[in-house]
């Protein structure tokens, strides 16, 4: 049974008339379901959304009607109805119908901006991913990592991890201001393509942040979160704020052929909300909100009349949405998934439903 993230989606989108919903044959390779509208709700995510609409959520952009006539059309808000109607060419469309009042005789009103301030809803579950989002997540060699800022000792000798509240020190921070918040990093897994032997990088995992206290020629400074345990020798970088991904889950531009090579997290299988690392980047044309669908080899097997065997396809296991996206690598999160998904899976752009996706459950 597919399995859908999307907890939260951030995108608001500006309203539109509503045209009267034509039975039109949609066009080539668009999967529409039969719903012929609804009604957002908080806690909604674009992903879910499209999929009251499409059998492929990612081919919205391909039929969504933007409203030239609001500011950001493409950020959603709860109480928005999204219909699905047909343009002028009798191709179909999704709108969103927004109102915020009616007039005495009843009918609704249509205006061009929320009555209030409303945040839009966030593309992914915020929580899976926001850990990756205000770090560096991939460094260039382990020569930059040892460089780094690091935590030298902690204010009461003998402890060998830390959490929230705890005082240390660290070395090379010695011109920070008192407040700067710094994340706490560790040396994460070393990258590669399949089969070559130059790393693209090292992942680096998030443990948390500090903020300094005080400063000599060892900072004094308090660990301000935690998220995994924190040691002597982890390595400090500047906080940056993480920027809520707002955007449409879309198909690359291009073919992509590419591989999960990482986890980030210590479970052997992958669920449904994991996050992973792909092996191509912007270099590959990958872009935050591209999918991929996650491909497993299924072996050979014979024909019944030659007796001679041959490979069979590969068989669709789940997707990935990629949301940060770097020189040769990009992190996703998982989907969807009908089996536990691995380092080593296969991804693809995707593409139309086939035999064995819709035998394996993924229509």
């Amino acid at each position: 049974m597919q399995k859908y993230i999307w907890r939260n989606t951030l995108f608001c989108l500006g309203l539109s008339a509503m045209a009267p919903v034509m039975a039109q044959a949609a066009p080539s390779g668009i999967g529409l379901r039969t719903e012929q509208s609804y009604i957002v709700k908080s806690g909604d995510t674009l992903w879910g959304i499209a999929a009251h609409f499409l059998r492929h959520p990612w081919q919205w952009p391909q039929i969504w009607h933007k409203n030239p006539y609001i500011h950001n059309p493409n950020l959603i808000y709860p109480g928005d109805r999204i219909v699905l109607t047909h343009g002028a060419n009798g191709q179909p469309e999704l709108r969103v119908e927004r109102s915020y009042g009616s007039h005495a005789g009843g009918s609704s009103v249509v205006e061009l901006h929320p009555p209030m301030m409303v945040e839009p809803l966030p593309t992914v579950a915020t929580g899976e991913v926001m850990p990756f989002l205000g770090t560096p997540g991939v460094i260039a060699s382990k020569k930059a990592y040892d460089a780094l800022p690091y935590l030298a000792a902690g204010a009461n000798s003998g402890r060998i991890a830390y959490t929230v509240g705890d005082k240390l020190y660290a070395s090379g921070l010695k011109r920070v201001p008192v407040g700067t918040r710094y994340g706490i990093v560790a040396l994460g897994p070393e990258l590669h393509h399949p089969g070559v032997e130059k790393p693209l990088g090292y992942a680096l995992y998030d443990l948390g942040s500090i903020i300094v206290r005080s400063n000599s020629s060892h900072a004094a400074v308090e660990i301000a979160n935690a998220r995994r345990e924190i040691s002597l020798g982890d390595r400090l970088i500047p906080e940056a704020s993480a920027k809520i991904p707002r955007y449409f889950p879309s198909a690359p531009a291009h073919p992509v052929s590419a591989q999960i090579i990482a986890k980030m997290s210590d479970y052997p299988e992958l669920l449904v909300g994991q996050v992973v690392i792909v092996d191509q980047g912007r270099e590959a044309g990958l872009r935050d909100g591209n999918l991929l669908r996650i491909e497993r080899a299924r072996g050979d097997t014979k024909n019944a009349v030659t007796g001679k065997p041959f490979a069979l396809p590969p068989q669709k296991v789940g997707e990935v949405m990629v949301f940060r996206v770097f020189p040769t690598v990009s992190y996703a999160v998982i989907t969807r998934a009908t089996r536990g998904i691995l380092v080593g899976d296969k991804l693809a752009s995707p593409g139309p439903v086939t035999a064995s996706d819709s035998a394996a459950g993924n229509e």
